[in-house]
Parts: structure tokens; C-alpha cells; sequence
């Protein structure tokens, strides 16, 4: 595929009334059609963003004008603006809007294809008649996906009640890290999603090449009796802050017990050192989570997956300090197999685009965190 060039200056905000919306998208449109080349505004979905605030909302622009080349979509990007001490004279609460047209051009003299965002602060009380301000500028007959992107318990009202007309809600467990109220009820979420939606995380996105390389070692016929016989699973991680808690390494593990049947003995954990062990059909399974302070040109993450047998044989999913590859090296008795891939974008408008591109419920998701949530609960308690 030709590189997308960006018409960025097309991003433009626009403030509007939102009595006017409509109109005045009509008019932007007009406008921008009559400049030069050919312009195809194309919508395939309805994409709605709760944003924490405006400098969130103006971050996402750029991801948005990336998204829109798989999935050019309206967007209504909404968010409350903070509380301030008000004076006496202070306006009413109210909603402000703005739109913009995201336009990339596929390739070289072709046409311009274009989407729309509209972007709404609520203030005060406001941010109350934002599900009721969004519903009518949906458009009909599209499907309607909602992206909350950093979980924030004061929104939690707007978001559930926007979900009520949504089909697929999307947050991002990382972003919650570092607080650990708000991560709890987030991972309560989404246990029990509102109103039944299907729900993704895009944490759980960032472990899609980690899964498949480690399920592929045991695709060769002759390595497959292997997944029967661990006996020990090592993930090392770089932690940007001593003592996190690993999400994302707590989701693979519980999609590891999930898919191998394993069920829970005991954990116990100290600083960065996280020990588990699990009862599997062939005996007593260790899990090990290891972790280093992340360097200043290291992203913070899994660095290395090491799976061991009983019999001595090790699968190992490793990718190095800016590495552009990860490596998957199998090393049995008599024979080590090493390939390595290129490793998957995880910036966000990717994972975006890979969750919108799935339909339903993601089962394997929702098996895999109910076993991490267990897992923490239990080292958590044993602390």
C-alpha cells in the first residue's frame, strides 16, 4: 500500500453551535470540495471517544487522521472540562463544539478521502446532556463503537449510558496503571461490561504477537505434545516504576492457564518478583514474573517469554532493547529452531484499527482476564 500523505492542515477546529452542527458541516464540505483535486467523504462506522480532557482530545486529532485510512468513520469526541472555582458572574453550564474534516490522500494525484470530527466540552452540569447531545449526530444505519480512553470513574455515568447504544466499547487497562482505584474499576468494568456490550483492550491487543509466536512452537506436529509438559514459564519485563502491578503480564498468564486447564496452588510476590504455581494434568507448574528498571531509551513492557519443559526442552519469545524484530527460538533435545519476525506497531491508531476490524465478543479476552483478576486477587491476599 502507497504511504497516506496527511492533509493536516484540513484538522483544523472549527467552533460551532451545536444547535448548527449539522449545517455547518454541510458547509465545511462544500468548502473543501472546491479545493483542488477530487474529495470522496467516506464514513464507515460511528466512533464515539470519551477524552479526559482538552489536551487529550487534541492528542487524539493526529491518531484519528491515521485511523480514518481503515476506518474512516464520524467521530464525536467528547470530554468534560475540569472544574474551577467560578465566580458569581460565571456563564451557565453549557457545550462547546468544534468540527474538522481528517483527510489523507491514498496516492499521488488521487482523490482526497475524507472523514469528519466533531469534538464537544461539557462544563459543569453540562456533561450530563452529552449521550443526549451525541445520539442524534450518530449516523443511522452505521454501527456505533465507543472508545474510553482513559478510564476516569467521574465519566463513568457518560460512558455507560453511551454504551447503551453502542456495540463494541474499547478502553486501555495501561493507562490505569499507575492508579490503582481507578484500575480496579476498570477491571470490574470490564468484567461485567454495562448492558452486556462486547468490550476490548487495547493492552490486551499489545500481547497479540507474544500469543501467536508462543502458540506457533507448539503447531509442529512434533512439538505439540510439549504444551502438556510445562513445568516452568519465566516472563521478564521492564517496569518503568518498581513495584507495578503487570497487567499486561497477569492477562497472559491467565490466558496461558485458561487455554492449558491450570488451575491455581499459590502465589506470592516481592517488589518485582512474582512467583505462581499452578496444577496442570502433568504436575505442578511454576510461573515466574521477573522484572528490571526499564533504561531511558526502553519502553517499558515483556522483554523475553520463556516456557521450559519437563524433559529440559525451552520456547523463548524475546524481543531486544530497539530491536525492529522478536525472536522466537525453540530449543529442543538435539535441535534449536530460531526465527524472528518483525514486531507489530502497538502505536494506538494501530491497535485501533485492529480492534475495529473484529466483530463481537472477544471470548478468549474475557476467559484470560477473569483468570488475571483471580491471579492478582490471590497475590494480593498472600502479600
Amino acid at each position: 500500500m502507497n504511504e497516506m500523505r496527511q492533509d493536516t492542515h484540513l484538522g483544523t477546529l472549527i467552533p460551532v453551535e451545536v444547535a448548527a452542527i449539522e449545517q455547518e458541516l454541510a458547509s465545511l464540505w462544500k468548502l473543501t470540495s472546491e479545493g483542488e483535486g477530487t474529495i470522496a467523504r467516506a464514513c464507515s462506522c460511528n466512533l464515539i471517544i470519551v477524552s479526559q480532557n482538552s489536551d487529550e482530545a487534541a492528542a487524539l486529532l493526529p491518531v484519528l487522521a491515521s485511523l480514518a485510512e481503515w476506518h474512516p468513520c464520524r467521530t464525536l469526541l467528547a470530554y468534560r472540562e475540569i472544574a474551577e472555582p467560578e465566580p458569581a458572574h460565571a456563564a451557565p453550564p453549557h457545550i462547546d463544539a468544534w468540527i474538522s474534516a481528517q483527510c489523507s490522500t491514498p496516492s499521488p494525484g488521487g482523490s482526497r478521502v475524507c472523514c469528519e470530527v466533531i469534538t464537544l466540552a461539557a462544563s459543569g452540569e453540562a456533561a450530563q446532556e452529552l449521550p443526549h447531545t451525541i445520539l442524534p449526530l450518530l449516523i443511522p444505519d452505521l454501527p456505533v463503537f465507543l472508545y474510553w480512553r482513559s478510564f476516569r470513574e467521574s465519566d463513568r455515568q457518560t460512558a455507560e449510558r453511551l454504551a447503551r447504544f453502542s456495540h463494541l466499547l474499547i478502553v486501555d487497562s495501561h493507562r490505569s496503571k499507575d492508579d490503582l482505584e481507578n484500575r480496579e474499576r476498570l477491571l470490574a468494568l470490564l468484567s461485567r461490561p454495562p448492558n452486556g456490550i462486547a468490550v476490548r483492550d487495547l493492552n490486551w491487543s499489545r500481547l497479540t504477537p507474544w500469543r501467536d509466536l508462543i502458540t506457533q512452537f507448539f503447531d509442529v506436529p512434533s512439538s505439540r505434545h510439549y504444551v502438556r509438559e510445562l513445568s516452568e514459564v519465566e516472563v521478564n519485563r521492564s517496569v518503568a516504576v518498581p513495584d507495578s502491578i503487570p497487567t499486561r503480564t497477569l492477562l497472559l498468564t491467565g490466558w496461558l492457564a485458561h487455554r492449558l486447564s491450570w488451575r491455581l496452588i499459590s502465589a506470592e510476590r516481592s517488589v518485582d518478583q512474582w512467583f505462581s504455581r499452578w496444577h496442570s494434568s502433568a504436575g505442578e507448574v511454576l510461573v515466574r514474573f521477573t522484572g528490571s528498571l526499564s533504561e531511558s531509551d526502553q519502553v517499558p513492557g515483556i522483554s523475553s517469554v520463556l516456557l521450559r519443559a519437563r524433559d529440559g526442552a525451552e520456547f523463548e519469545v524475546a524481543r531486544q532493547k530497539g530491536a525492529t524484530c522478536m525472536t522466537a527460538s525453540a530449543r529442543l533435545p538435539g535441535l534449536t529452531r530460531v526465527h524472528s519476525v518483525p514486531a507489530d506497531p502497538t502505536d494506538e491508531s494501530t491497535l485501533l484499527k485492529r480492534e475495529l476490524s473484529l466483530v463481537g465478543q472477544d471470548a478468549g479476552f474475557q476467559a484470560a482476564l477473569a483468570e488475571a483478576v483471580s491471579l492478582e486477587k490471590r497475590f494480593r491476599n498472600e502479600s
